[in-house]
């Protein structure tokens, strides 16, 4: 097999290998609600999960060791039946938060900006997802050697039953309740346009054993993969625990989480988090923010519910600033508290932040995402026009040479050692570098996966419509309801099949290496695992793709036309 050819196809699987491994598995689109299951039914909701495990700890009592005489009980949260209590609602312009006097917890939010479904006005979507008798998100626990209480079966009082916020406006909620002994005041300020509310807790009297305190968001998580894995999606946004520990970014799924999971190191934040929103506990106890960090965090789950708990070690207060949004970089930025790391853009975010600036700078003047990523992708196809025509001329150059390799080969077909020095000399005869048509494309490998990057966690493109049959760039194209195997959900992948027609026109019109009819349908192979592998990916992200194809086969006409 000619050594440049084979090179070519290493290079191209290995790209593939690498978009497959680092890129689809990592960032593989999440289910969105709305959406239908594999075999066309909506997902029923889960009903059965069981709850949390109660959080294993240093700081509670070994089991083999001997309790304390004044000891309470271990964490009740995961079998004590709820008190009845009364709601409270809280009115913002970004959300409708209804918290319970039972535990002092947060029982439903709604954001008021994103809908559940891409069907227009449906239900605003929800970021409290528990299942059936399982805890609510905002409990607190007392902690400590000695054992530990929470607060899931104490009826608080409250100072107010309802609150309306507009705009800049803050106003507070304020609970107090006995806890195991101990006067507790959990106070909520919140303004009427942030998603960034705080949540204050004081702790009169507290028991002897206590330690620390601890807040935690209980919740459902389901399964990453979405449409590529065949899962049939829900309303729960959350796939996974993510926590600023020691700054660094730690996520921990579902699976992970069974043994249960500290963060050892100061933590900035611990929350549930999903491909387009957040729900995150912060450590606000600090008074300048470039101090370190001192709470700690813990994460539990059993089945898909789960509880995140952000520890601090304080016996009688705790300052913590809950995020309840969409990971929208301006909200994120806003919040302070580092919280925009929580929009992770993976290994290129350098590359990806500013693309999806770009993408949101275009929206101001297009009203359109699909508009707005068809001028993205041209934008960066003018900015590495003269590296594709280097690679283009390249290729050429040696489709030129095809000839006088095959001699070489031919007159040292038993001599490896002597081809190679023919060949390296005809190489540096004719100027070419056999390399020239591969390393333009690994160099813009870090932007298309930037690119991809930021399409694919782009909240902007969630729900948003484009033309046609296309009215949800975050979810795969589908046309009618006629099913095909192998593609989730009824329809007809469209824009999809379009787009594996193109990569078709498009390897055909570049030039070939090598002179073997075998090499060459292996390469024409590409554009059919592509359109495999884009079959239940995002509109958007199909979309994009489609349009760096058709620009790339009007670049090669223009450069072939120059070179004729």
């Amino acid at each position: 097999m000619e050594r440049n050819a084979l090179l070519a196809i290493v290079i191209s699987l290995l790209i593939l290998l690498v978009w497959n491994e680092v890129v689809l598995k990592q960032y593989a689109p999440l289910a969105e609600p709305g959406q239908e299951s594999a075999q066309g039914e909506p997902a029923a909701p889960v009903a059965d999960a069981p709850p949390p495990a109660a959080p294993v700890d240093p700081l509670v009592t070994a089991p083999d060791a001997a309790p304390a005489v004044d000891a309470p009980p271990a964490s009740r949260d995961s079998a004590a039946p709820l008190v009845e209590g009364e709601d409270v609602v809280v009115e913002t312009d970004v959300f409708r938060a209804v918290f319970t006097t039972a535990g002092a917890r947060l029982k439903s939010l709604r954001l008021k900006q994103y809908e559940e479904t891409a069907e227009k006005g449906g239900p605003h979507q929800e970021l409290v997802q528990v299942g059936p008798g399982s805890p609510l998100p905002l409990g607190l626990h007392l902690r400590g050697k000695g054992g530990e209480a929470d607060d899931r079966d104490v009826l608080y009082s409250v100072d107010r039953k309802e609150l309306t916020l507009a705009g800049d406006e803050s106003g507070t909620v304020v609970f107090s309740g006995q806890v195991d002994g101990a006067t507790v005041t959990k106070r909520l300020e919140l303004t009427g346009n942030r998603y960034l509310w705080n949540l204050d807790v004081d702790v009169d009297s507290p028991p002897a054993y206590v330690s620390e305190l601890g807040v935690t968001w209980n919740g459902l998580l389901e399964k990453p993969g979405g449409w590529q894995s065949g899962i049939a999606p829900t309303a729960n946004p959350y796939s996974s625990i993510l926590a600023l520990e020691d700054d660094s970014l730690h996520t921990r799924t579902d699976e992970e989480l069974a043994a249960g999971a500290a963060f050892e190191g100061p933590t900035s934040w611990i929350g549930f988090n999903g491909q387009y929103f957040f729900a995150a506990l912060l450590d606000d106890s600090r008074v300048d923010p470039a101090d370190d960090p001192t709470a700690r965090a813990w994460a539990s789950s059993r089945g898909h519910e789960a509880q995140a708990m952000l520890r601090v070690a304080s016996t009688d207060s705790a300052k913590v600033a809950v995020y309840t949004g969409p990971k929208d970089i301006d909200e994120l930025e806003e919040a302070g508290h580092t919280l925009r790391r929580a929009l992770d853009l993976g290994w290129f975010t350098i590359v990806a932040l500013p693309l999806l600036q770009l993408l949101r700078f275009l929206y101001r003047f297009t009203g359109n995402h699909g508009v707005d990523i068809i001028l993205l992708t041209v934008l960066i196809k003018l900015l590495f026009y003269p590296l594709t025509k280097k690679s283009f001329q390249s290729m050429k150059a040696m489709q030129k040479l095809q000839p006088e390799m095959e001699r070489i080969k031919e007159a040292y077909k038993d001599k490896p050692e002597q081809m190679n020095q023919a060949v390296m000399e005809m190489y540096r005869k004719h100027k070419v570098n056999p390399l020239g048509g591969c390393l333009p494309m690994f160099l813009q490998l870090p932007v298309f996966i930037g690119l991809y990057n930021a399409l694919l966690n782009a909240v902007e493109l969630r729900h948003a419509p484009f033309v046609g049959w296309i009215q949800d760039l975050s979810a795969p194209d589908r046309l009618g309801d006629f099913q095909l195997p192998f593609v989730t959900g009824a329809g007809i992948p469209v824009l999809t099949l379009i787009m594996g027609a193109s990569m078709l026109v498009q390897q055909k019109m570049t030039p070939t290496t090598t002179a073997d009819p075998m090499q060459q349908r292996m390469m024409m192979l590409m554009p059919v695992v592509f359109t495999f592998m884009f079959i239940n990916f995002p509109a958007g992200l199909t979309l994009y793709w489609l349009v760096n194809n058709i620009l790339t086969i009007g670049q090669q006409y223009l450069i072939n036309r120059q070179e004729d």
